[in-house]
């Protein structure tokens, strides 16, 4: 996908995504820096194209958990009934926000972090509040942030079809079974960014070197085996099978693990 991004005077920037325009907020650097690289074709295409594949049915819900700014929410709106888009960062909730009153209606901002209960999560900011990285696993400033759960979410969706995209940063190992649960009862297709460096760093804490690759090798391949109860898992930028040879490639094979994203396009 190749489009284009213009500057405007006010601080937003205009971009077309797919050939679709939109308006966004661009005032911070690196939201400029962002959209202008998701306009030609520099992010995650692999997850536009799930979204492509999946949102053929009229009437589906999109629940978009970990939504930062707004470029699953906003390159979704059209093709779906409504997306419940979830930003836990208030910084980056705000420029979310912005963007949705700019280009879409049918969007409903949630400024709440994904957990197993209702109450309340510790955040770590990392490099700074309103990037794309903020998480319950890391360093650096904390805050506190209102949680909500995927029963309040089931339930927000709706008695149609949902499909679910989450990327929160590592905090996908803790609402595993709640996660799994989710697609499962709702047969959503699933677009799941895993973050095995971000559970390697916290467990290298106390496990260490050998512990800590064996420990988030066998988070992650349980996370695979428990999303194959939804239907075929596999790896999103290859499309080839999500096998424990493949997860290893990502988890033990590396210097240090890398993150990628695996997805359920067909739910049993």
């Amino acid at each position: 996908m190749s489009d284009s991004a213009e500057k405007l005077p006010d601080g937003r920037m205009r971009v077309s995504l797919s050939g679709r325009a939109y308006t966004v907020a661009a005032a911070r650097p690196s939201s400029a820096e962002f959209w202008a690289a998701a306009a030609n074709g520099r992010w995650e295409d692999e997850t536009f194209r799930f979204l492509d594949a999946v949102t053929a049915e009229p009437g589906a819900v999109l629940v978009d958990v970990g939504a930062w700014i707004g470029p699953v929410a906003l390159y979704a709106s059209p093709k779906v009934a409504k997306v419940i888009a979830l930003e836990p960062d208030p910084v980056a909730h705000g420029e979310l926000s912005e963007n949705v009153a700019a280009n879409a209606p049918n969007v409903e901002v949630w400024n709440a972090a994904i957990d197993n209960a209702p109450g309340e999560l510790t955040l770590y900011v990392g490099d700074g509040l309103g990037n794309s990285e903020t998480s319950s696993i890391g360093q650096g400033e904390a805050i506190k942030v209102k949680t909500v759960t995927f029963d309040q979410l089931s339930q927000a969706a709706g008695d149609g079809r949902a499909i679910l995209k989450v990327d929160i940063e590592g905090h996908e190992y803790r609402v595993m079974n709640a996660l799994v649960g989710f697609a499962k009862t709702r047969r959503a297709p699933v677009h799941l960014s895993l973050h095995p460096r971000s559970f390697w760093k916290d467990v290298r804490k106390s496990a260490g070197f050998l512990g800590s690759r064996r420990a988030t090798m066998e988070a992650t391949w349980a996370f695979i085996e428990a999303l194959s109860a939804v239907g075929d898992v596999v790896m999103s930028a290859t499309q080839e099978p999500a096998t424990h040879e493949a997860i290893a490639r990502k988890v033990l094979w590396k210097k240090r693990p890398k993150n990628f994203a695996v997805e359920v396009r067909a739910p049993r």
